[in-house]
């Protein structure tokens, strides 16, 4: 019980000092709104995605068990077209057939999904229209190579790829509300770093904390209250020499 009332002390100091603290968490997060919007809007580069397909099988059967273990072969067969489709010997000539400068290793994507003899090509580029002639580009010279490659002669391309305008990366929404939460745990770890390397005694609870007792409190008292303090006692001192000649001479 003693160690959830404790718990629960805590919570309320932890609450108190980030609304004592509030001023400095919002300006934080405004901080880094402002660096996630200038980032998302002005340095990052927008990223584009354009996909074509493409079928591979072998000759068909006219036995349903042959054709069967056909098309479970030509599915685990996928996964090596796949690598095939991504390698530099396909990407190479695509990167020649279109006068490209830039490397295409991590831009082309090729998968297929379960249990399907249908492979997606996916390309990503700062361009639409560049990407659209990659993934079309791809498919086209893998369907030229597959026979001398793999021994294959059945590719067919199911469809031609799109130029996608809207582009996938970056996010604003999603940017800027990460800008938000970064924000909120940088503001509330300096209000808690100030508050642990803060050492003065402002109120009594301060006092109690280091394990002393609190006897009372005087009023308020300003700088121009020490002053005039100071002032009156110089006053004081100065005008008693002048006293004691005084009555020394009427004495």
């Amino acid at each position: 019980m003693q160690e959830q009332k404790e718990a629960t002390i805590d919570l309320r100091g932890i609450l108190t000092l980030f609304r004592k603290r509030i001023g400095l968490i919002v300006l934080c997060t405004l901080l880094a709104v402002a660096v996630g919007s200038v980032y998302t809007f002005f340095i990052a580069t927008p990223v584009y995605t354009a996909s074509t397909q493409l079928v591979v099988k072998l000759p068909d059967s006219e036995n349903s068990a042959a054709y069967t273990g056909q098309v479970t072969g030509n599915i685990q067969m996928t996964n090596t077209i796949n690598q095939v489709i991504v390698s530099p010997a396909i990407l190479n000539q695509v990167k020649n057939e279109l006068n490209l400068n830039e490397s295409l290793q991590g831009s082309v994507t090729a998968m297929n999904a379960t249990n399907s003899q249908v492979i997606n090509i996916t390309v990503k580029n700062a361009n639409p229209y560049t990407a659209k002639s990659i993934a079309d580009t791809t498919a086209q010279i893998f369907s030229q190579n597959a026979s001398k490659i793999l021994n294959i002669t059945n590719v067919s391309i199911l469809s031609e790829a799109t130029a996608d305008t809207t582009p996938i990366s970056p996010k604003p929404k999603l940017y800027i509300a990460i800008s938000v939460v970064i924000g909120l745990i940088i503001g509330a770890g300096i209000a808690l770093l100030i508050e642990a390397f803060n050492n003065k005694i402002t109120n009594e609870k301060d006092i109690e904390a280091v394990g002393l007792t609190f006897l009372g409190a005087t009023s308020f008292a300003t700088e121009k209250d020490f002053r005039k303090s100071v002032s009156s006692a110089h006053e004081t001192a100065t005008n008693e020499p002048t006293t004691r000649s005084r009555r020394a001479n009427q004495g």
